[in-house]
């Protein structure tokens, strides 16, 4: 028998036995940096007789773009493989998630949001984890797109997921038909009908201060009263809370609103 044929063989017996498949995607957003990451997995059709630790490897593409015609104005490729292990023991893949992160984009995006984005692609990355058995893969590979402003943001704290109609039937079965989901990290704004609902009080005391404007109000200034009784300056406070769920003189917050942890924008 021919030895090419022979090997083309074996080639196409091996690949029988394996099946390829991609993985839908989704993006997360923070302080206008995105970050769109996807699958694709190799998983065995016929499972070998020996345990073979699965093949497992994280791409990376960082791009700075322009924020008017987002136009490409530079762009790094990374590939790095890992033992599969690290994915299973969670403290450990919490670590590994931020080092990558770190040699990918550290230069580029804020540390915190650089860790806002590690944990959006570890929600991910876990997502898909926990699909499969291990004794059901050949390899896991995840491809991700880290797309930077050349103008960068504030930093807001807030991580936005953007989770297309194919990943959420995949992923979530279809239950709800939704876009766009927003989770909140670290600090929360307070909710506008949080701080509508506030009351303008008049303040008397002759020592009373506005402790964010670090300046005495006058007799009969009229502030705006947060629950907890602690009254500031009107522009002061809302500005405040504009970053913050919670008095700036006592740990009270308002009552949790589900907006403030998930919004979700129903698709049209």
């Amino acid at each position: 028998m021919d030895p090419a044929a022979s090997a083309n063989s074996r080639t196409i017996n091996a690949d029988a036995f394996v099946s390829s498949r991609e993985i839908p995607g989704w993006a997360a957003d923070t302080a206008g940096v995105t970050l769109r990451i996807k699958a694709r997995l190799v998983t065995w059709l016929l499972q070998p007789h020996q345990d073979i630790e699965p093949q497992f490897i994280s791409h990376f593409c960082r791009q700075t773009v322009s924020s008017s015609d987002h136009v490409t104005a530079e762009c790094a490729h990374f590939t790095i493989p890992q033992p599969y292990c690290h994915i299973s023991h969670r403290p450990t893949w919490e670590e590994q998630t931020e080092q990558m992160f770190f040699h990918v984009a550290a230069n580029h995006v804020s540390p915190a949001d650089l860790d806002l984005l590690a944990q959006a692609f570890r929600r991910y990355t876990y997502t898909v984890f926990d699909r499969f058995p291990i004794t059901e893969l050949v390899s896991m590979e995840f491809f991700s797109i880290i797309e930077i402003p050349i103008t960068p943001s504030a930093s807001t704290g807030r991580l936005c997921y953007l989770i297309p109609r194919e990943a959420n039937e995949y992923f979530f079965g279809g239950d709800q038909d939704i876009n766009f989901v927003q989770f909140n990290k670290g600090p929360r704004p307070a909710s506008t009908a949080a701080v509508v609902g506030l009351q303008m009080v008049t303040v008397t005391a002759e020592d009373s201060s506005c402790s964010i404007y670090l300046d005495d109000f006058e007799v009969m200034t009229q502030a705006l009263a947060m629950p907890c009784g602690h009254s500031f300056r009107e522009g002061c406070l809302k500005e405040w809370l504009r970053w913050r769920n919670s008095c700036p003189l006592a740990d009270s917050h308002f009552p949790p609103q589900s907006s403030d942890w998930i919004d979700l924008l129903q698709r049209n």
